[in-house]
């Protein structure tokens, strides 16, 4: 039996907002181009119900959340803002590793 891979991503306050932020703006530009959106709906109100600290993240929303993050710095490079609060949570989730089960 093969287990779900989860991956625990540590977030402070600022991973955290950038998170939302960046979830926000693909939620809502999938929702405006008529794309489903319902998986991003779910991942940001689970980001809201978690206080920061530990999320975990399965593969589909690890990836939805690595994509958020990377569509906010793209589109912050464009405009010529900073991009040092995304790049931040951008390394904290690729640095998001897998529960440690000893005897699992």
């Amino acid at each position: 039996m093969r287990r779900n891979n989860i991956r625990i991503m540590k977030m402070d306050r600022n991973n955290r907002s950038i998170l939302m932020r960046a979830l926000y703006a693909d939620f809502c530009a999938n929702r405006a181009a008529g794309l489903p959106y319902g998986n991003l709906a779910a991942l940001i109100t689970k980001l809201h119900e978690t206080q920061p600290g530990k999320l975990p993240l399965d593969d589909a929303e690890y990836r939805l959340a690595r994509s958020a993050l990377n569509h906010l710095r793209n589109e912050r490079i464009a405009t010529g803002g900073y991009t040092d609060a995304a790049d931040a949570a951008l390394l904290k989730l690729i640095k998001a590793k897998p529960p440690f089960w000893p005897f699992g």
